[in-house]
């Protein structure tokens, strides 16, 4: 997705604010064994030289820090001083929707939706490839690493560039600093081999639960080598069960951990069997762990329904309720419900109940609904 084009009208900002800003990166660099790794940009460019140009693979990583949010804000690399955005052949935006994003080619895009706070450092890693004119860019939140574009274009007017020498920046609204730049080597030369990717557990028993409840549980994942494993996908199979999160898509580095969700509703009286399983690139995928549960009678009154999903792509289904087959009908769920079961413990004992089905669009049309069915509460 493409955000607004960038903002060069300079913005002037108070002296306190920006020696706060400047004593900040002062104190951060003080703590880093990379000295004097730090730049700082306020409407106008900042440039930091590389030790040596790059010509070949190489991961170069850094922190960044924006003074409010949002801000129009961009660190990239360049073959030589940046003193005009078309110098930057990467590029890594705090931009104005307030989120990050970064520079693919004509245009910014993000893998990942990621929003950024004011006065939060971020650790970035990009992994560039000058042969290929590409490079992936990552921001480490909390120990996981977010993946906001793989292996995007350098920018348009840097397709041919040979050499990368210098971080440069360019805060036009806002303020931004970066530091603790750091360059290694390619991580594709250092580990060729995948990592395994190691699950917390090898299956999770949910025990018994009443129609009308759900359990959660949680399942990490480790990457135990020492190269990073991306997670290309998490699923589930199984009636009642069902995963959530936002592991998948996720790069995760070297002695680092994912976590998954997986929750059990169960909807019938008996017992459920399902498995989740996580797709990556680890030596060891995909990695499955075993799912069991049962549903038994609930204290309290509930009647569970389930119907046949629709034959079109649906974003989910309404449920409605009456205490008369002729209405009127009143809706039961807040938002589409994404599976083909519904359990409502709103009944009363010794009352009948009418219901009807709907489904959702992914346009968020609604169909006609089903006709309606009776349920008594004994």
């Amino acid at each position: 997705m493409a955000y607004g084009s960038e903002n060069h009208a300079g913005k002037i900002w108070k002296a306190l604010l920006i020696l706060t800003i400047l004593l900040a990166a002062v104190m951060t660099n003080a703590t880093s064994s990379q000295a004097a790794t730090c730049e700082y940009s306020s409407g106008s460019w900042a440039n930091i030289a590389l030790a040596q140009g790059q010509a070949s693979t190489f991961r170069i990583t850094y922190d960044a820090t924006a003074s409010a949010s949002p801000v129009n804000a961009i660190g990239g690399l360049s073959s030589g001083s940046a003193s005009q955005y078309s110098d930057l052949a990467t590029g890594v935006r705090f931009n104005p929707s307030g989120l990050l994003d970064v520079r693919n080619g004509s245009v910014f895009t993000a893998a990942t939706s990621v929003p950024y706070q004011a006065g939060v450092t971020y650790h970035f890693i990009l992994d560039v490839n000058v042969s290929n004119h590409t490079y992936s860019a990552y921001v480490v939140i909390l120990s996981r690493q977010i993946t906001l574009g793989s292996n995007v274009a350098f920018r348009t007017e840097q397709a041919s560039v040979s050499v990368l020498g210098t971080v440069g920046e360019m805060s036009s609204s806002g303020a931004l600093g970066i530091c603790n730049i750091t360059l290694s080597s390619s991580p594709t030369t250092v580990a060729a081999s995948p990592s395994p990717l190691i699950a917390s557990v090898s299956s999770l028993n949910f025990g018994n639960l009443g129609l009308a409840s759900s359990a959660q549980r949680t399942v990490t994942l480790t990457n135990t080598g020492s190269s990073s494993v991306t997670i290309s996908g998490v699923s589930v199979s199984g009636a009642g069960f069902t995963a959530s999160g936002s592991a998948s898509g996720l790069t995760v580095s070297p002695n680092q951990s994912a976590t998954v969700n997986t929750t059990f509703t169960p909807f019938t009286i008996g017992s459920y069997t399902g498995s989740l399983t996580i797709l990556s690139n680890a030596q060891n995928s995909p990695a499955t762990v075993a799912l069991s549960g049962a549903g038994v009678a609930s204290s309290a009154h509930s009647v569970a329904l389930s119907w046949i999903p629709s034959s079109s792509s649906v974003a989910g289904y309404n449920v409605y309720v009456s205490s008369s087959s002729a209405g009127p009908y009143s809706l039961l769920n807040s938002s589409p419900v994404p599976t083909t079961s519904y359990v409502d413990t709103n009944v009363q004992a010794g009352d009948t109940y009418y219901f009807r089905i709907t489904s959702v669009s992914t346009s968020y049309q609604e169909s006609v609904p089903t006709a309606s069915v009776q349920a008594t509460v004994p």
